[in-house]
């Protein structure tokens, strides 16, 4: 092992608000990979096969407001969670146990950490593993179709949306990582899908995957108008993966008994909070009875609903009613290019990176 690469992808520096950059990031590979000598009881040395690229990422890279602006920022104040810098920043993945001091893995296994290091080899205690079965599936597919946002697809639409056939259901960012499994397993529940993306390419996706309508925001114009035209029915089950002006303007076409799923503020995730505004249609949804929940799939780890969607996942795969756009890269030397491209639009579908 010790003639093998260890890349690493080091955070430099934090990313000013509405700045994409792979230069905060630099890739070192002078230090050799970890060895079985250096475990301590209960640890395991994991060699990573690949990472998920996910946008909440540029929530723990952004560059702390007192470096960010000449705003004060009072002592008293919670500070938000940041990557440690010149250490490898962290994410889901997967990979093989090449070394191990624990009982409850042995070299070979196959693994998943929900906060894996951007670096080839690293160390994990036991307790922060979760065993993959050596069910003849790619190892990727643990963070592509199997994956965190796959899960968090199903768990949003099942859990919060509870779908009923015939109704209408919303989805932005349809083309992306959840968003595309949203639509479908929406179809495969008997709903009229509406999908919200930002260019003529995912369009054609998501159509093809079978979305009913397509709403392009970059050229649609006024969004509540484009939604009602879109859906003069009134939306049933809105999934929300960008916030901002788009769930603003969601929320005045829902019917009554709608329900918002929250899933992610893309829109947000990088802006300059002082440009941000706040919800405004509130008080339109009150008599409505609307419900609007969030949801985090880490909780449901090992519970029943994540069996039920493995099941689910599978028995529509064979059916041939699940298709899943994959945007993979190779070496991990491309992560930083991977993560920015999620903010820029030049990704299409689950975005991962393959140790190679």
């Amino acid at each position: 092992m010790s003639a093998s690469m260890n890349t690493r992808v080091i955070l430099t520096s934090y990313a000013p608000k509405e700045v994409h950059s792979t230069s905060i990031f630099t890739i070192d590979r002078s230090q050799p990979p970890p060895d079985i000598s250096s475990l301590s009881e209960g640890q395991v040395l994991v060699k990573l096969d690949a990472i998920s690229i996910d946008p909440h990422l540029r929530l723990f890279i952004d560059a702390p407001p007192s470096e960010a602006s000449s705003d004060s920022v009072t002592d008293d104040l919670p500070k938000p969670f940041l990557f440690t810098l010149n250490q490898p920043i962290m994410s889901i993945g997967v990979g093989k146990v090449v070394a191990s001091v624990s009982a409850e893995y042995n070299v070979g296994d196959r693994v998943r950490a929900e906060y894996f290091p951007w670096q080839t080899y690293a160390v994990f205690s036991s307790k922060d593993l979760t065993k993959i079965p050596d069910s003849g599936r790619p190892l990727e597919d643990y963070v592509g179709i199997l994956g965190m946002t796959s899960f968090t697809a199903y768990l949003g639409l099942i859990d919060v949306g509870r779908p009923k056939s015939g109704e209408t259901l919303l989805v932005s960012a349809a083309s992306g990582a959840v968003g595309q499994i949203v639509v479908q397993l929406g179809k495969a529940r008997g709903l009229r899908v509406i999908g919200v993306v930002g260019s003529d390419d995912k369009a054609t996706y998501i159509k093809n995957i079978g979305a009913d309508a397509v709403l392009n925001y970059k050229t649609c114009g006024n969004y509540e108008c484009a939604i009602r035209k879109i859906a003069p029915e009134g939306i049933d089950i809105y999934f929300d993966n960008v916030g901002g002006a788009l769930l603003d303007a969601a929320l005045l076409n829902l019917n009554v008994c709608a329900r918002v799923v929250l899933c992610g503020s893309m829109a947000t995730y990088a802006s300059d909070t002082s440009k941000v505004t706040g919800i405004k249609n509130l008080d339109k949804i009150i008599v409505k009875e609307v419900t609007m929940k969030s949801i985090f799939y880490l909780p449901h780890i090992g519970t029943k609903i994540e069996s039920d969607f493995f099941d689910e996942m599978h028995q529509l795969e064979q059916q041939g009613k699940i298709l899943f756009k994959l945007d993979a890269r190779d070496g991990l030397e491309h992560a930083p290019q991977a993560l920015v491209d999620l903010f820029t639009g030049a990704n299409l579908g689950k975005v991962i990176v393959r140790e190679v």
